[in-house]
């Protein structure tokens, strides 16, 4: 009867190995839980930042596009600005960047009046270069342009290249 209770009191509760093991079970899960979501924070703040990046060089090189497209005649070109004469309707349309790093199109009916219509990029990205290049063949005119963008959020930079080549109205 004596040994009985013994047995009784040796199966209640935990032994300090047996404690020690799931301890240590229970830390390596929650460190490689922890790894785990600082990983995933970590890529979803890059990709934000890739999807801020793109999107504004996407919008800026369309915008682009399409001034360039409709444009007869390159009247000033240098690095960081463009300025255009349209026939139809007449106007003279300018991308240029600003000294905060933002790209802004102007247009107007005369060169030295020009109204500015808005940023073509938000406040969160920075211009580092834009580069006009004219190209020009028998046939055609054209516009190469080399831009670069960087953005910043929460502590993670990025910067890309967009590149495009645009014919002007007319000359195709």
């Amino acid at each position: 009867m004596l040994k009985k209770n013994i047995l009784k009191s040796n199966t209640k509760g935990f032994t300090l190995v047996e404690m020690m093991i799931y301890l240590s079970l229970m830390t390596i899960i929650a460190i490689v839980i922890v790894h785990t979501l600082v990983v995933v924070l970590k890529s979803n703040r890059n990709s934000f930042t890739e999807n801020i990046i793109r999107n504004a060089g996407y919008g800026a090189m369309e915008a682009m596009n399409r001034g360039i497209h409709g444009s007869d005649n390159i009247l000033v070109i240098s690095s960081g600005m463009l300025q255009m004469s349209q026939i139809n309707p007449t106007k003279i349309v300018q991308f240029s960047t600003s000294s905060e790093g933002r790209l802004n199109l102007y247009e107007g009916l005369v060169s030295n009046n020009l109204s500015l219509l808005g940023p073509l990029t938000s406040k969160d990205v920075v211009v580092k270069s834009l580069i006009f290049k004219p190209i020009s063949t028998l046939k055609s005119k054209a516009v190469r342009i080399e831009m670069n963008l960087t953005t910043t959020v929460d502590n993670q930079t990025k910067s890309e290249w967009f590149y495009n080549t645009v014919i002007l109205r007319g000359s195709y």
